[in-house]
């Protein structure tokens, strides 16, 4: 590292930070507000340090070597303590990237609060109109953030697109552990070139993560608050806070074809679900479950589905369990919303008990699922739920799962497909609620076990309802 010539560190100030000055005193009180206006540190009028390079030893970096300037990109292979009051400016597209894919690395940025002043921490643009990169965790990192505000970073990014991203070894479609390498408490991620943080490879928070707020941040390719992969929804942190963002929601993509147990975690924040969600394991091996929490909200994109399970041996359960107050919704993520505009609770191979889909609403359903050959129509069945028999004689579930559930504004030829043999089966039809614009059969009837087809007229009716 090296001190900048005074002249230049003035002008730097100046064009990060017109017109600061000491800030008046506060209350203690951490908010978003506080953290963006720097806390109440006094504005840095030291020399600063500039920071270049590979970091190899131990460094703190401290308020009285305020700024820290890092010109270009930095790269941390050990253990960077940023202290209370410090601020740190970033170049344009400049990134620092903690650890590698083969050295650990660290970085802990932490405010404190002293009396009645919040002495936080600052990641800031050298140049206000220009965005630096991001704070980066490869997956031999871990980043620790406390009282931190991360200003306009997210800039010229290829990749992960967000002023923080983390990558975990479980990329594309590759199994891996989940690793918790990102500790957040009370951080402020404002006006971010893209998401305000980005999670892949089955990176994550760690448990006690809290108080995420990320405020008018967002571009056309990036514009949700937070970008997560499907497997890490239970680490969204408590109190999730977002505004002012292009979309103040939670995006969810996956490329993988199986999962770990999972739970959407209900923040207060809706999740665009992007890629088709398949609940199983990649190996054989017992059952994986998604459970969905009373309140949240799934908003699914065009053609995509919940699946459960893949073969026998890979099954799947879903458990979402709302309250009559706080329903879980499974619904479009269109701006105007239709029928048929996402595809359905599709649960292709699972145990004959587990799943539960209770106090719930699922609208707009109905898209194309490739299913035909039972349910109440000719050729394909599409519904906003399918629900397959087991085993080589089609063994019907053991239970009607899905109860106190509202349907509406579905598309296909059924709502509920019973997709089983059996010459009665349970009925999905009592207990459920079919509202406006669904199809004229509600809940269908299970396959025959005597011959001629289940539709042709042998059965009294194909529909329950």
């Amino acid at each position: 590292m090296r001190r900048l010539p005074r002249p230049l560190l003035l002008t730097l100030l100046l064009a990060a930070c017109p017109g600061e000055v000491d800030p008046p005193p506060g209350d203690g009180t951490v908010t978003p507000d506080v953290l963006a206006a720097g806390g109440d540190c006094a504005a840095a009028t030291g020399a600063g340090t500039m920071h270049t390079g590979t970091v190899t030893a131990d460094e703190i970096w401290s308020a009285a070597g305020s700024p820290h300037v890092v010109q270009t990109g930095l790269r941390i292979t050990a253990t960077v303590v940023v202290e209370p009051c410090a601020r740190v400016l970033l170049g344009p597209g400049a990134i620092i990237e903690v650890g590698t894919t083969a050295d650990a690395g660290r970085l802990v940025a932490t405010g404190e609060v002293d009396g009645d002043q919040v002495r936080s921490v600052t990641f800031d643009a050298l140049d206000a109109a220009q965005p630096w990169g991001q704070l980066y965790v490869a997956p031999e990192g871990t980043l620790d953030l406390s009282m931190v505000a991360v200003l306009r970073g997210g800039g010229t990014i290829v990749g992960q697109r967000a002023a923080l991203a983390a990558t975990g070894v479980a990329g594309g479609t590759n199994d891996g552990e989940v690793l918790r390498t990102v500790r957040v408490r009370q951080v402020l991620i404002q006006e971010a070139a893209g998401h305000g943080a980005d999670l892949s490879g089955w990176a994550a928070f760690t448990e006690d993560s809290h108080d995420l707020w990320i405020r008018n941040s967002g571009a056309d390719d990036a514009q949700e608050a937070l970008h997560i992969e499907a497997g890490v929804a239970s680490s969204v942190p408590t109190g999730l806070a977002v505004s002012g963002n292009r979309r103040d929601e939670i995006r969810v993509s996956t490329s993988k074809a199986f999962l770990r147990d999972d739970t959407f975690v209900a923040r207060g924040v809706p999740y665009r679900v992007v890629s088709t969600l398949y609940i199983a394991p990649g190996v054989d091996a017992a059952p994986v479950t998604l459970a969905v929490e009373a309140g949240a909200t799934l908003m699914m994109e065009a053609e995509r589905h919940i699946i459960l399970g893949s073969t026998p041996e890979r099954l799947g359960i879903l458990r979402a369990e709302g309250t009559a107050a706080a329903p879980v919704v499974f619904t479009s993520a269109a701006s105007s919303p239709a029928p048929g505009d996402w595809g359905s609770l599709y649960f292709r191979y699972f145990p004959t008990t587990g799943s539960s889909v209770r106090h719930a609403r699922i609208e707009y359903a109905g898209g194309e699922s490739g299913t035909s050959g039972f349910g109440c129509g000719p050729g394909d069945n599409d519904a906003a739920v399918i629900i397959l028999g087991q085993g080589d004689d089609e063994t019907p579930p053991g239970e009607v799962f899905v109860q106190d559930t509202t349907f509406a504004h579905n598309a296909g030829t059924t709502v509920i497909v019973s997709g089983w043999v059996d010459d009665e089966g349970p009925n999905f039809a009592p207990g459920n609620t079919f509202e406006a614009d669904n199809p004229a059969c509600k809940v269908s009837r299970p396959r025959r076990t005597g011959p001629g087809d289940y539709c042709d007229g042998g059965r009294r009716d194909s529909c329950w309802e």
